[in-house]
């Protein structure tokens, strides 16, 4: 087990019931799961409880590791520095992890190989297309390689090789006990790599 969530409920202002909940489920080491649902169905949501960037109004969220960098989650929101290059985009994420310059290099240049960006390392990001930025974006969240990665809708927008070169990483990461939770729209993508798909339908899971 990697994560476990326990009768997670998150309500907001002006709404009746809960917009999620409750949700029981749990993530094992080396397994990827799927979360689909329509728009307003409480993936998204689901994802920032388990990341902690919102608290729930009950239940509970508990980790195999506290560890710095066990927990990595990649929103729909790219945050990356369009002024900067890819090479120093992953530099600052791996600064900000605590990583010594050496592992940096190492790291860096590892992801933008798998993810097929090698040759556009020194490029300003403002230049790349939306798939690669994509590619970058899930590169930033895996300088440190987590325990458990949370991914929302990290393919939206993406090319066909893009959407490969993600997906291609993900099922990397669980041969390294990585356990995943991915959230897109695509049941083709859900379905090629998923060992388990979790369906939720007005905030509960059926």
């Amino acid at each position: 087990m990697v994560c476990s969530a326990e009768n997670l409920t998150k309500s907001f202002g002006g709404r009746r019931g809960y917009a999620l909940g409750p949700v029981s489920f749990t993530v094992h080491a080396g397994e990827i799961v799927g979360l689909r649902g329509e728009n307003g169905a409480g993936k998204s949501t689901l994802l920032s409880l388990l990341a902690g960037i919102q608290k729930p109004d009950s239940g509970t969220v508990r980790y195999a590791s506290r560890e710095n960098g066990a927990v990595a989650y990649v929103p729909q929101e790219l945050s990356l520095y369009e002024a900067l290059s890819g090479n120093a985009n992953l530099k600052f994420y791996g600064l900000a992890a605590g990583l010594p310059f050496r592992a940096i290099r190492v790291r860096r240049r590892w992801l933008l190989k798998e993810l097929g960006l090698s040759d556009k390392a020194r490029v300003k990001v403002s230049a790349y297309s939306g798939g690669m930025k994509r590619r970058l974006h899930l590169a930033s969240a895996l300088m440190v390689t987590p325990s458990l990665l949370l991914l929302d809708e990290p393919t939206v927008g993406a090319d066909t090789q893009s959407v490969e070169n993600i997906l291609h990483l993900i099922s990397h990461l669980k041969t390294l006990q990585c356990g995943v939770v991915l959230v897109t729209h695509s049941d083709a993508e859900l379905q090629s790599v998923s060992d388990r798909i979790i369906t939720l339908q007005n905030g509960k899971i059926v």
